[in-house]
């Protein structure tokens, strides 16, 4: 759960106006399985590693054999998939049911312009008030942006400790490694840095002349050959996933504290496939869904009760977990995050 101190960011989610939807009963339910039955199929768009989803969509699927959820998954950086989910709302074409990326700004944006299907899962119970928005969307992963380092490479002593760190003229000159505009994490990290450390930290990070990458493992393999000194933006669970650590690879909590990027879960409003999409929701909340999804196959923090803290991994409260405090700030620069990160980490 996030620290009650960090919470400034989502209490003014649930201020929306909009009546919660009701959780169904029992008849309901039912209607709701025979209507999926029908339907036969679910389309998930999401910015989860595509190596590591299918595990959790056989799971999926064992429980309801009737729903395919293979056909139409589609998994890209969360740019690309909101650029997609984008073009098919404006073609009026959508072909996807269930959005999840790691991207907060972008589910305020379709929830304010009617784009979610409301929908109270029966497992929302289970969630603090400050992990959803009222039958819009609902908190399934929280993915921290810390640094990292390859011990073999680099010596623990040298290696950087805080945010600040990144500054020393030692990583300049594409000693750093980041990742690029089209990341979710990306941006949460750098909006947040860019209001705790100043616009005058992220000029001189530029500076640096960090390599820019477009992918996530890309980062860790750049430093699991030595090709870069320090990974700057790496999605948290990564640098403690098994191949990594036994590659010399070290996660750095920064002292100055561990940005988050909430990753969501929702029903597109136009969803195809509206009741599998509800059944798909319901699993993915649940406990046996979170802690396949969250813990087991993603390694990243859960805000359900009762799911355990991945294994290596301090506590969310320990890490000093930073989110945004100005949401609609935060929104709108999510829309010109690209020309920003071009600003400061021009090519």
């Amino acid at each position: 759960m996030i620290n009650p101190s960090r919470r400034c960011v989502l209490q003014g989610l649930l201020a929306s106006g909009l009546v919660a939807a009701e959780p169904l009963c029992a008849q309901e339910r039912a209607d709701v399985i025979a209507a999926a039955r029908k339907e036969g199929a679910v389309a998930l768009a999401t910015s989860g590693s595509a190596a590591e989803l299918p595990r959790f969509l056989q799971a999926f699927i064992s429980k309801y054999p009737f729903i395919d959820a293979t056909s139409g998954f589609y998994s890209a950086p969360t740019g690309r998939v909101l650029a997609r989910v984008d073009a098919e709302m404006r073609a009026r074409n959508v072909t996807f049911d269930v959005l999840h990326v790691a991207s907060l700004a972008a589910y305020l944006s379709l929830s304010r312009h009617g784009s979610l299907l409301e929908y109270r899962s029966p497992e929302l119970d289970a969630y603090p008030p400050e992990a959803h928005d009222r039958g819009q969307w609902i908190t399934a992963r929280i993915v921290g942006v810390i640094m990292a380092y390859n011990k073999n490479i680099l010596a623990p002593e040298r290696a950087p400790k805080a945010w600040v760190d990144l500054l020393r003229p030692e990583f300049r000159g594409r000693k750093l490694v980041i990742q690029d505009s089209a990341a979710g994490t990306s941006f949460n990290q750098m909006y947040i840095l860019e209001k705790k450390l100043g616009a005058d930290f992220m000029r001189k990070w530029g500076e640096q002349e960090p390599v820019v990458v477009a992918t996530a493992p890309q980062l860790i393999d750049m430093l699991v050959r030595g090709e870069a000194l320090v990974g700057a933006t790496v999605d948290h669970f990564r640098a403690f996933e098994a191949p990594a650590v036994e590659a010399g690879i070290v996660g750095v909590y920064p002292s100055e504290g561990m940005p988050l990027a909430i990753a969501p879960i929702a029903i597109l409003k136009d969803a195809p496939h509206p009741n599998a999409a509800r059944l798909f929701v319901d699993y993915a909340l649940s406990e046996e869904g979170q802690t396949l999804l969250a813990v087991e196959i993603f390694g990243v923090y859960s805000m359900r009760a009762g799911v355990r803290t991945p294994a290596g991994q301090l506590p969310l409260a320990q890490t000093r977990p930073l989110l945004p405090s100005n949401l609609a700030d935060y929104e709108a620069a999510a829309q010109n995050f690209p020309e920003t990160f071009e600003r400061y980490f021009k090519s």
